[in-house]
């Protein structure tokens, strides 16, 4: 794994990169990794996604969203990721589900992947905020990765209350309308929004707790870890109170002009 690819996977999960082996036991309890997965089934469902589709996962962790939309819609889904646990976990959770005929999952850094141009159906960023860049940046990879007419979900928010913020992995976050003005910077149509604030902040709390005990659970078996895992438990409570007060919860649909 290279060093760039670690930064990735650090930046994904928000955590120091001496935490990464104990990742896997630290969100042992946590399938969805956050994203509002239920509102992305059903923006799916409403515009009418079928069995021909070809849907790209970028960042799918553990595949709670390719495993789901194989399950409910019987298409063909690629979950790509970096880290090699979420990966294997995934395929498991395809074999259980009985979906591995759909569920493609594929190890690599979405950064690399999103590189080069491919034609899919549908591609999915749920809850990975800043990783691809700016707005403007992650459109223009995320529609390289769809054919003209294809479209775009995206599972994250904009800012509530304040214009800026300089919170790390929130610095390119801006207000509603200057968050739409963004999203369709290269002339492509909104279909759908769903304020998922409610939703998030239950997530964020159950996850939280869940996470807690694990840390604590962790460091009764490497006491040397109990620094670093008070700090990440503290980091994730501050990320959940600044997104209670700042960060309205927000799940678009996005059509890919022709």
């Amino acid at each position: 794994m290279t060093s760039k690819t670690n930064d990735s996977i650090a930046e994904s999960l928000e955590v120091h990169e001496s935490l990464l082996p104990l990742m896997p036991e630290l969100l042992q309890d946590l399938w969805a990794l956050g994203c509002s997965l239920s509102t992305i089934l059903d923006m799916l469902a409403r515009h009418s996604l079928s069995p021909s589709m070809h849907v790209l996962d970028l960042g799918c962790g553990k595949g709670a969203v390719s495993i789901s939309i194989a399950r409910q819609f019987g298409c063909k889904v690629d979950g790509i990721d970096a880290f090699e646990p979420f990966i294997a976990i995934a395929r498991e959770k395809a074999l259980e589900y009985q979906v591995q005929q759909f569920c493609q999952f594929i190890r690599a850094d979405i950064r690399d992947f999103c590189q080069e141009k491919h034609d899919y159906d549908v591609v999915i960023l749920a809850s990975l905020g800043g990783i691809l860049g700016t707005w403007p940046q992650t459109i223009e990879q995320l529609r390289n990765q769809v054919h003209s007419g294809g479209v775009i979900l995206i599972d994250d928010g904009f800012l509530k209350n304040i214009d800026k913020s300089s919170r790390k992995g929130y610095e390119h976050y801006r207000p509603h309308d200057q968050t739409l003005k963004a999203l369709t910077c290269f002339g492509d149509q909104v279909i759908d929004e769903q304020d998922t604030s409610d939703l998030s902040a239950e997530i964020n709390k159950e996850y939280l707790e869940k996470m807690q005990k694990r840390s604590n659970l962790l460091i009764q078996q490497h006491p040397e870890f109990e620094s670093a895992c008070k700090k990440y438990i503290q980091d994730q409570a501050d990320e959940c109170d600044f997104l209670d007060h700042h960060v309205a919860g927000t799940a678009w649909l996005i059509r890919k002009s022709k």
